[in-house]
């Protein structure tokens, strides 16, 4: 007994686990996460070392240098590369796929600390990562509040941060654009010289005594005390009253006595506007793995809570949102569903039109929800998500999963049209072009198969496109050999002439219409086909004709990874020469936000004037536009015209690009100029 008769003679059997598959496929849609692309391991790990106050030359020799040598030698390794700014250091080690990244992102950091013992002692410690698509903000965050400086960043670091890591799946949360509370020791150099005491005693001696330090323990009985010492710092005057030393042996030298202790902000690193009003930014992080809009939907909720609380507190004061990453994911996975529910109706359509029998459509046309939503136990099973790439999958296969149905189902009904009855013309007709539909669904592996199989780092992205595919069309032949002879034999009914009525004199006629449509077609083809056979030479050499200028044509069609897209965001940024304050390189950026949002169709700008690592010569603009139903210009033409108007700020090297994804700094091209002057570097760069 085959597949076939099992169906037929067992169709509560068939029909259970058609139902069960289907539940367990919907479950699994459920439950897997939701992200713009698949989780794509790129080869590419990055050392982050800050050096403050220090040129890039400084940066090059004593920081970058030696992790390149520590890096260079790790197995597995392709490629080290550095790029030394001012106050930071960033070493890129690309290493070849078959490596294991978290293998090497282990070795990296082990290098990474060993070079840290030829570090000077200002340096700070080395921050490892490896490029991920999922290290981005999945949701970047403006406070405002009428409070000060170090007082809106304490709102900002100590109540809204601890509340935001509480969200489920939320890895990490970072404040930028404000200014730490600190305690500020100013020291008279005369004073210093009077006293013979050094600046460095006096950062030790603060640094050993504003500790509480655990001294021991004693037992009273059947008690246990544990002591410590009593030195963290309560007040001002609790800095001021430290010992640094003792001048003639007798007389306490206070920190007081030598220098001036003062309640003040670190000095500004960054600073972050909003349409330019000044601001601060709050970037949560997702954790790696997690389901993009699920985060994206809990971050929004906990911003409604704290906005009521900051309400209630400081009038004034708020959060708004700059960037949702989950938007474009939103928008994207609706477009790609709409897509797939319009195939699956024009499929559906289609196959009525050609098969002119109702019944015929709907065993047919089952064979779409029964495949796509299969797919997805198959899918969760492999660990995919739901992203563009599977989507894109599932929406190409819908052409595909109803051939098998229709070819066992035109076979069946031809058999019923000869006298046979439902049973016996679905066991019929479906032993009959078993082997072909096995064969087509075998075809259409052996082209999509091999896709999920490429190499490089374009093959990880179509792995899941691939397989998707695939995995549909499994599903689609286990429906073609089950679930179609089954409701064939005890649904399809007999043949019967047909019967005037509303639904006759309506879309019968259309279909009607269609079928004589079609008639002519097949006239057509048939004089087509004597044509053929009759000019075989010409046949040839039309077709080969046609082959050679598709061959050409690839050579003029544009190529590209992924085309642009109307997303209605983008980025710009501006890099002034190194040693530019970060008031000078604000009044540049200043300027360049007026001339953005001076544009019709900018609805928000939010500009963030020196980085995370320290530079104080570079800005960014995160740009969103107003809903593309509100404005003529698409984003293309709005970057290109905004291209154009930055023309007089040549100066700061202004650059309009798409928003990074990856992380990665992404460019069309990148030129490498190498050399041993750095002057002459310097020179044919510029």
């Amino acid at each position: 007994m085959n597949l076939v008769d099992i169906s037929i003679k067992r169709p509560t059997f068939i029909a259970c686990l058609v139902i069960v598959m289907i539940a367990l496929g919907w479950k699994s849609m459920k439950s897997m996460g939701v992200d713009l692309f698949p989780d794509v391991t790129f080869p590419f790990v990055t050392v982050t070392t800050p050096y403050p106050g220090a040129g890039p030359a400084e940066v090059e020799t004593l920081v970058s240098r030696p992790v390149e040598d520590e890096l260079s030698s790790i197995s597995g390794v392709k490629r080290v590369n550095s790029v030394s700014r001012e106050g930071v250091s960033i070493v890129f080690a690309e290493f070849y796929l078959e490596t294991d990244v978290k293998y090497a992102e282990q070795q990296v950091r082990d290098r990474a600390a060993a070079a840290k013992r030829r570090f000077p002692t200002d340096v700070k410690d080395p921050v490892v990562r490896r490029m991920d698509p999922g290290d981005q903000p999945v949701m970047v965050l403006a406070v405002e509040a009428p409070l000060g400086p170090a007082d809106l960043y304490d709102l900002a670091n100590e109540t809204i941060r601890p509340l935001l890591e509480q969200v489920p799946q939320v890895g990490l949360v970072e404040v930028l654009g404000g200014r730490k509370r600190e305690i500020q020791v100013e020291l008279d150099r005369r004073k210093l010289k009077a006293h013979e005491i050094s600046a460095s005693q006096v950062a030790a001696r603060l640094g050993a005594s504003g500790q509480d330090v655990p001294v021991g323990k004693t037992t009273e009985g059947a008690r246990e005390l544990a002591f410590r010492t009593l030195g963290q710092f309560k007040s001002l005057n609790d800095v001021k009253n430290t010992i640094v030393n003792f001048f003639g042996s007798d007389v306490p030298v206070t920190v007081g006595d030598v220098g001036d202790v003062q309640d003040g902000i670190q000095d500004e690193s960054s600073r972050a506007f909003v349409n330019g009003k000044q601001s601060l930014f709050v970037f949560v992080f997702r954790q790696s793995g997690s389901n993009t809009i699920a985060v994206a939907d809990g971050i929004a909720k906990a911003v409604g809570r704290i906005n009521e609380q900051l309400a209630s507190r400081h009038k004034g004061a708020g959060i708004q949102v700059i960037r949702d990453g989950s938007k474009w994911v939103r928008d994207n996975v609706a477009d790609v569903n709409e897509s797939i529910l319009l195939g699956v109706m024009l499929a559906v359509i289609v196959v009525y039109y050609f098969l002119a029998n109702g019944r015929s459509t709907i065993i047919t046309g089952l064979a779409l929800p029964n495949s796509l939503i299969g797919a997805f136990i198959l899918m969760s099973a492999a660990g995919f998500t739901v992203n563009i790439m599977t989507l894109l999958a599932l929406s190409l296969a819908v052409g595909l999963l109803v051939d098998d149905a229709i070819v066992v189902r035109e076979n069946i009904f031809r058999h019923i049209e000869m006298g046979k009855s439902p049973e016996e013309a679905a066991r019929t007709g479906t032993k009959e072009v078993q082997l072909a539909v096995i064969a087509t669904t075998l075809t259409v592996l052996a082209v999509f198969g091999p896709v999920a199989f490429l190499k490089g780092m374009v093959g990880q992205f179509f792995t899941q496109f691939g397989l998707t595919v695939c995995f549909a069309m499994l599903i689609s032949l286990f429906d073609a050999l089950t679930v179609a002879p089954m409701l064939s034999a005890y649904f399809a009914g007999k043949a019967v002439e047909k019967r005037d009525g509303l639904w006759t004199r309506t879309v019968g006629r259309s279909v009607e219409a269609f079928s004589r449509f079609q008639d002519r077609l097949e006239d057509l083809y048939g004089g087509t086909l004597h044509f053929t056979m009759r000019n075989p030479i010409k046949i040839l050499f039309a077709s080969f004709a046609v082959f050679a200028l598709s061959v050409a044509s690839i050579v003029v069609i544009p190529k590209t990874f992924l085309p642009p897209q109307d997303q209605g965001e983008f980025s710009v940024t501006i890099e002034l020469p190194p040693g530019t304050s970060l008031q000078q390189t604000n009044d540049t950026a200043m300027k360049v936000d007026q001339v953005i949002r001076g544009n019709r169709e900018v609805a928000v700008s939010a500009l963030t004037v020196g980085d995370r690592d320290g530079q104080s010569n570079v800005s960014e603009f995160f740009v969103r536009l107003v809903p593309a139903r509100e404005r003529a210009a698409n984003t293309s033409q709005v970057k290109e015209r905004l291209r154009e108007q930055l023309r007089p700020f040549a100066h700061a090297r202004p650059v309009v690009k798409d928003y990074d994804f990856v992380g990665g700094g992404l460019r069309p091209y990148t030129i490498d100029i190498e050399g041993n002057d750095q002057k002459e570097l310097e020179h044919h760069a510029a």
